[in-house]
């Protein structure tokens, strides 16, 4: 993707620095998730990865470039703040603050979650100018909340019908599927890195990569084993088919062998047909997958969720036989199971569990991977209704609160002032305002925000970090 800085905005915003006060020297803004959203917290994650992808000095091409881009654009080489650019590359940094809620920490809606502020008199005019990189943050938020939501569900779903240990279950109970489905290439590897905050099953492999250059684990992590994220050996119709509908055996015995035999191995069985695969192919080498250590789980990629894994549950019952669990709930032997991927998203995931529990079986024999339900389907910035407004400038050496109290709807009301966000116990934050107390009354709080952007100066944030604590947050999430 192409990226310049100068221009990487909307373009109405670059005109502001021209409408704005022309003795303006200092700007503040601050982002919210606004009351009214789908959800009432949000798990903040992803602010870290812009900071550190986009927040870089402009070359003196790149001002070029931008110059001529907007001279066609609007008409006028007017508009374009040349001057102020070459302060920049002078400067070597851009004069702005930055600070954010930590990464993994569970906020309720309408509380700040960043701000941003100039820290040059002569910059003030372009705070504005950075909003659309900031504002993007909406997504892996989204990303992380819906995966704190899912997991917040099957939490209780686990308690009462799996008879393992929760803990080893349930971080790859839901599998990342979606870099092919997402809203681009870049939007399905941030949304694939903030799955990770909640789970590790994933086929997003540049999640992973793209975790360990911006959020890197710490090394005492990586010593004591951390994993950011796991896969299996997956088979797809494109290796089902080559073998022919005649070799479906061999298939499977392929599959069975050529992998290390003492990991998980998934196998497509819809090429044909899946109710024969589980009932007569697997039949054919039962004995292989019985002496087999590793687990063998086979996915059905078509047809009405439910009937579909309750026929092959069925099917596999009376291949391999099952054993009651300690919530006598039934459980495939031999370390057999589904692994579901059609059709699952945000409610489908733990319906589907709730409902095979309700016919006697239990949660531990089946998986799932969800695509573009988990990274696509019903997210937009409007989700969690996010807004970025400024609440505070300097015009003239003079404080001016600013805020928006629009008559025909105060839900959009912004604040007003220099904002911190203050835990008041754990997991229960609350945002004050610099315009409703004095000076000494607002610095006595100790702000939850942390910097991320100072002058050029940046921030380290360890993946484990963040799981760490959004795990803490976890029994805090009720949504609905």
């Amino acid at each position: 993707m192409i990226s310049n800085i100068v221009i990487d905005t909307d373009a109405y915003k670059i005109t502001h620095h021209l409408q704005r006060p022309s003795n303006l020297t200092y700007f503040y803004s601050y982002g919210e998730s606004r009351e009214g959203g789908y959800y009432n917290h949000v798990m903040f994650f992803g602010l870290n990865y812009i900071i550190q992808n986009y927040f870089k000095v402009p070359t003196l091409e790149d001002i070029k470039e931008g110059k001529g881009i907007c001279e066609k654009l609007f008409g006028t080489n007017k508009y374009f703040n040349e001057e102020v650019w070459l302060k920049v590359v002078e400067l070597g940094y851009l004069p702005l603050i930055v600070k954010g809620v930590r990464e993994g920490t569970l906020v309720k809606e309408n509380n700040v979650c960043f701000t941003i502020e100039s820290t040059e008199p002569w910059f003030a005019p372009m705070v504005s100018h950075f909003e659309d990189f900031l504002m993007h943050v909406w997504y892996p938020t989204a990303v992380a909340t819906r995966g704190t939501n899912i997991k917040s569900m099957l939490i209780p779903l686990l308690g009462d019908y799996c008879g393992e240990d929760i803990n080893s279950l349930l971080p790859y109970m839901v599998t990342d599927f979606g870099l092919r489905g997402g809203a681009g290439y870049e939007a399905a590897i941030l949304g694939g890195m903030a799955h990770l905050v909640n789970f590790k099953g994933t086929d997003n492999i540049p999640a992973i990569h793209n975790i360990l250059k911006y959020y890197p684990p710490t090394k005492e992590a990586l010593d004591d084993g951390y994993i950011i994220g796991g896969s299996v050996w997956a088979t797809e119709h494109s290796v089902a088919t080559v073998w022919g509908k005649d070799n479906e055996v061999e298939y499977l015995r392929a599959q069975l062998y050529r992998g290390d035999v003492n990991l998980t191995v998934s196998i497509v069985i819809d090429s044909y047909d899946a109710d024969n695969f589980t009932k007569n192919v697997v039949m054919e080498l039962r004995e292989d997958i019985i002496n087999r250590p590793g687990r063998v789980v086979f996915r059905p990629d078509s047809g009405e969720v439910l009937p579909s894994v309750l026929l092959h549950l069925h099917n596999l019952e009376g291949v391999f036989g099952t054993t009651i669990n300690s919530c006598g709930l039934k459980v495939l032997n031999y370390n057999v199971g589904l692994i579901q991927g059609d059709g699952m998203n945000e409610l489908s995931i733990p319906t589907l569990y709730y409902n095979i529990a309700q016919v006697g079986w239990a949660p531990e024999n089946v998986v799932v991977g969800s695509g573009g339900g988990l990274l696509v389907e019903g997210l937009s910035r409007d989700t969690s209704r996010w807004a970025v407004k400024c609440s505070y400038a300097e015009v003239d050496g003079q404080s001016i609160n600013v805020s928006k109290t629009p008559k025909t709807d105060m839900t959009k009301a912004s604040k007003s002032g220099k904002l911190k966000l203050i835990e008041e116990s754990f997991a229960n934050f609350s945002t004050i305002s610099s315009s409703s107390m004095t000076k000494e009354e607002f610095d006595s709080y100790e702000d939850s925000m942390i910097e991320y952007y100072n002058n050029g100066s940046t921030i380290i944030v360890p993946f484990d970090e963040i799981t760490r604590r959004a795990e803490k947050y976890i029994n805090y999430f009720s949504n609905f």
